[in-house]
């Protein structure tokens, strides 16, 4: 189940009701590409199968390209929340909310790229989601 382009301006508006920042978007385009990147299809087959890597890219893609005109990382996390818990990949217990802030901040300032981002994301939810993840065979 993949986010929509609406969706996730919805998610960006809840987080600037919840924690403030200037609404709008800087760049439509932009949003559009950050949300089809996890979603692309080479020849019928997606490109990314991996439910983590996916929820890195909307991590990452959202935070690279800084589609809106705030609150870019905490929509990006908002997003790759949201696609984890909807897969059923979200541990109950979230978490470590400091390594999980330097983490996105890591990824918003260029300091690490999409496939780091996969394998940061993978080790902050492990080892919850590994047995998950090797039930469905992926």
């Amino acid at each position: 189940m993949h986010p929509t382009v609406a969706a996730v301006k919805e998610l960006h508006a809840q987080v600037l009701r919840a924690h403030g920042g200037s609404p709008g978007i800087r760049d439509e385009n932009l949003l559009e590409s950050a949300v089809a990147a996890p979603q692309a299809t080479m020849m019928g087959q997606p490109m990314i199968e991996d439910p983590v890597e996916m929820a890195a890219s909307y991590l990452f893609y959202l935070c690279r390209n800084h589609p809106f005109v705030d609150g870019n990382k905490r929509a990006a996390l908002a997003t790759c929340l949201v696609f984890l818990s909807q897969n059923g990949l979200l541990p109950k217990e979230i978490m470590d909310h400091d390594a999980l802030e330097g983490f996105v901040l890591d990824v918003a300032a260029s300091r690490i790229d999409r496939d780091e981002t996969t394998r940061r994301l993978r080790a902050l939810l492990e080892p919850e989601i590994a047995e998950k993840i090797g039930d469905r065979g992926t």
